[in-house]
C-alpha cells in the first residue's frame, strides 16, 4: 500500500509501530507493504509510520489509534516509574516507544488461546485460518479482508471443523469459551467492570484460558497494565535477573505477584519491554 490523499495523518511522539505491533503482543495487526492491517475491529484500518507520523487508512473513514495503540498513556512517566533496575533500563532503551496495544477483547482472547504451546508464525497461521474459514469480509481498497469471527459464530462451529484448521486440541478450548460468552456465563461488558484480581479470575472460567492467557487478555485487551504474563521468555529473564520474585514461593501466581509489587501499577508495561528485547536478542 501506498500512501494517498484519502490516508489520515497523526502526530505521534516517543512512539514506534513496528515494535508495538511485531513484539508479540497482537495478531490482529497483520504486516502489509509499509504498514500493517488490522480487520478485527468492524472495518478494515491501514496505518503506516513516517518520522513521528501515522498514516492511516479505514474502511469506515475513521479509527480510534488513539485508543487502538494506547497512544495517550503517559509514557515517559511508565519508563520512569518501572526503570528500576539495569536490565529494565536497557529492555527499555532496546525500544523506547514500544505502547501497549488496545485489542478487542474475543479476537485478543482467540489469539491466545491458539498461543498455548506454539510460538508467534504458529499462531499467526491459526488465526489467520479462523478468519478464512469464519470470519466477516470487507472490501477495501480492491481487496478482500478477513476479521475475526464473533462469539456467536465460533460456537456454533463443531470442535471437528475446528481441528480441520490446524487448532488440535485447541479448538475445544475455543468453540467451548465462545460457547460461555453467548450463554452469558461470562460478560465482557462485567470483564471491563472489574478491577484487575477480579477480572483475572472471571476470565480463567473460560475453558482452556489459565494463569498466563487471562494475564494477556487482561493486558492487552482489557486494559489492566498491572498484568503480568509469564510464559518461557518471562521465565528466563526471572530467573537470570529477578530470583527475587521467587522468595515467596516458585508458582505463577506467586511470581506474578511479585512483579506486581516490584514494578507497579505499569506493570505489564516492564513485562512487555522484557520480552520484547529477550526475544530479540538471545
Amino acid at each position: 500500500m501506498v500512501e494517498d490523499v484519502t490516508m489520515r495523518t497523526l502526530q505521534v511522539h516517543n512512539f514506534n509501530l513496528t515494535d508495538t505491533l511485531e513484539c508479540g503482543q497482537t495478531f490482529c495487526w497483520v504486516k502489509e507493504g509499509k504498514g500493517y492491517i488490522n480487520a478485527d475491529i468492524g472495518q478494515v484500518v491501514y496505518v503506516e509510520q513516517s518520522g513521528d507520523s501515522l498514516h492511516y487508512e479505514a474502511s469506515n473513514g475513521q479509527a480510534d489509534l488513539l485508543r487502538l495503540l494506547r497512544l495517550e498513556d503517559p509514557i515517559q512517566q511508565i519508563q520512569r516509574e518501572i526503570s528500576r533496575d539495569g536490565i529494565m533500563k536497557t529492555s527499555i532503551d532496546f525500544a523506547p516507544g514500544l505502547r501497549i496495544v488496545n485489542d478487542p477483547f474475543f479476537p485478543c482472547l482467540v489469539s491466545f488461546l491458539c498461543s498455548v504451546w506454539k510460538n508467534v508464525p504458529a499462531i499467526r497461521g491459526m488465526t489467520e485460518a479462523i478468519r478464512r474459514k469464519y470470519g466477516p469480509s470487507y472490501e477495501f481498497r480492491g481487496k478482500v479482508y478477513r476479521g475475526m469471527p464473533t462469539p456467536e459464530v465460533l460456537s456454533r462451529a463443531s470442535v471437528s471443523d475446528l481441528k480441520r484448521l490446524g487448532l488440535a486440541w485447541r479448538a475445544e478450548f475455543i468453540q467451548k469459551s465462545a460457547r460461555m460468552l453467548v450463554n452469558g456465563e461470562i460478560s465482557e461488558h462485567d470483564l471491563r467492570a472489574m478491577e484487575y484480581n477480579e477480572a483475572h479470575k472471571q476470565l480463567k472460567k473460560l475453558h482452556g484460558v489459565g494463569d498466563k492467557v487471562a494475564d494477556c487478555v487482561c493486558l492487552f485487551s482489557l486494559g489492566h497494565l498491572e498484568a503480568f504474563p509469564i510464559d518461557v521468555w518471562i521465565e528466563r529473564v526471572i530467573s537470570e535477573h529477578y530470583g527475587v520474585f521467587t522468595n515467596s514461593g516458585r508458582s505463577y501466581l506467586k511470581k506474578s505477584e511479585a512483579a506486581r509489587r516490584y514494578f507497579g501499577r505499569y506493570a505489564g508495561y516492564a513485562q512487555q519491554y522484557l520480552y520484547h528485547f529477550t526475544r530479540c536478542t538471545v
